[in-house]
Formats: structure tokens, sequence, C-alpha cells
């Protein structure tokens, strides 16, 4: 793949090699969760899927693109569930994106924008709708408003590089730099920051990228994926830093999320050394999805 998108799509040249989505986790306001992955897992031509829990049932499959080569990303507010399709076209070496929406009783999803050349790698750091017309998303360095068939303008100035961000509760944001979080408000008005995130570490780093790959915040609790650590940490309001989960390699975890206050914690089974296989009883990903209920680590989907 000829684009720097994050660190997953770092990990091969041919698209169909990419047998792992990007995404996020989002949780709606009436208690469910929705993920993106691959179906079937393994997919060796990635097609992407939208995976639908709550806790009173066992996850399922909600939605599937018909493309080779797609990925979802998610946004949810009040009680409407958004949805960027994106989708690699291989003739034009380019990727196209459309907007769909449904709502929290999880209806089929209609097109709210038709398909755009997507230069801009819509959803990817993470966005937020506006309204069906507008939207801002972070593209490294900065974050962006896009509004339909336009194109994107500057959002705020941010003295510092954005890789990523995150709406989170009461319209605020959750900047992710290299080594540092910021909580804002949608203007960019800084309201809490966390620096020095990053630890040196001896031995083996995933991809040789010791980074901080996802994070969430509720409660005054800052939840951290670490990438390069293979951990999943909490800080909490007096700003103690703890582990909740340190796995071993080929482990690695990369997103986040506020169940109420339980964390949840998502990573795969990540075979860099000898890459994908089309059987699937040979496939080196597996998905691992856990919820963090005190002190107990249960699991979701796996």
């Amino acid at each position: 793949m000829k684009v720097k998108l994050t660190i997953l799509l770092l990990l091969f040249v041919n698209v169909k090699l990419l047998a792992h989505p990007n995404g996020n986790i989002v949780v709606t306001q009436n208690g469910c969760v929705l993920w993106p992955y691959v179906s079937p897992v393994g997919d060796i031509d990635h097609h992407a899927s939208v995976m639908l829990w709550n806790q009173e049932s066992e996850p399922r499959l909600f939605l599937r693109s018909e493309y080779e080569a797609s990925d979802f990303f998610l946004f949810t507010q009040a009680n409407d569930v958004f949805i960027i399709e994106r989708k690699y076209v291989s003739s034009k070496d380019s990727f196209e994106s459309r907007i769909l929406k449904t709502s929290t009783n999880f209806e089929n999803p209609k097109v709210i924008w038709p398909w755009f050349e997507d230069k801009w790698h819509v959803g990817v750091g993470g966005y937020k709708m506006l309204s069906d017309d507008k939207l801002i998303f972070v593209k490294y360095p900065n974050i962006y408003l896009l509004k339909k068939d336009k194109n994107p303008t500057i959002y705020f100035d941010f003295p510092i590089f954005i890789n990523k961000m995150r709406p989170v509760a009461n319209e605020r944001l959750l900047l992710l730099g290299e080594n540092t979080v910021w909580l804002t408000k949608t203007n960019g008005k800084v309201l809490n920051q966390w620096s020095d995130l990053i630890e040196e570490i001896q031995g083996d780093i995933p991809l040789n990228r010791n980074t901080i790959h996802d994070v969430d915040y509720a409660y005054e609790n800052l939840l951290l994926a670490y990438w390069g650590k293979r951990s999943f940490e909490i800080i909490d309001s007096n700003n103690k830093r703890k582990i909740l989960l340190s796995q071993e390699k080929p482990w690695v975890p990369h997103w986040v999320a506020f169940l109420n206050n339980e964390p949840l914690l998502f990573s795969s089974f990540l075979d860099f050394e000898n890459g994908f296989k089309e059987d699937m009883k040979q496939t080196t990903i597996i998905p691992k999805f856990l919820i963090y209920n005190k002190e107990e680590i249960i699991s979701i989907w796996e």
C-alpha cells in the first residue's frame, strides 16, 4: 500500500495482504458496542465488517462490505450511528469513501454521502459528525472540517502535531500526539493534558514502533492501548498509572473504549514474521476482545 495511514497499514505493500482493519470501537448511548473487523476473520481479501454486541447477547455481524480492501470507521452520538465505508480502487490506485447512517435500533444503514474520492483518508485518524452534511476529522498533523461535496479546511489551529482524535462526552475531544494526550473543547481549548506517556522499552517492540495506538477518556480516567509495550493501561484522576493487561508476543493491543466505567480492550494475534495465510486453519490473525470488570477480565469475542 502506497500511502502512510496507520501502523497496521505499514505492515504490507500489497493491499490484499492486509488482513486486519483500521477503525475504532464505539459505545452507543443504549449500551451497545460496535467495532470493525474483517469477515470472515482472516479474510485475505479484507472485506470489512461491523460487529455488534450488548451484554445480553453474543456478538453478531451487523454489516459486511461487498468490497475487497475495505474498512469501516465508526461514530455515534445520541440515537445515531455513522459509518464511513472506504474501499481501495486498484485500477485508480486510490481510495473512495461514502458515509452511511443508522440508528441505535440498528436498521439497515442508509447512504447519506455517496462515494467520493478520498484523498484525505477521512476516518483513519478519528472523526466526529457535526451534522449529516459536515464532519471534523484528523489527518496528521491537523484537524480538518469537511463539508459534503467540498474540500477540507483547517478546523482549528493546534500548536502540536495530532495523530488521532476521539470524540468523548460533553462535547469534548481527545487528541493523541506522539507522546502526549490532550482533552480539549471542540474549539481546541485545552482542558487537561497527559505528557511523557511513552516509556523506554528494552527487548521486542512490535515493528519497532514504540507508540500509543488508541486512547479513551471517561470518569476522569485515561485509557491507553500501548502498542509498543503490548499493554493496556489506565491513568486515574490522581495521575496514577496502572497496567490492566500485559500481553506476550505476538499479541498486539490496538483499540480501547469505556463501556460505562469498564474498560474494553481489543487486541489481535499478529504474526509479523510469518505473515497471513489463506488457509483459515493456519491464519496468523486472531481477535481478542475483553472487558475489564472489577479486576476480572472477561472475554467478549475471540
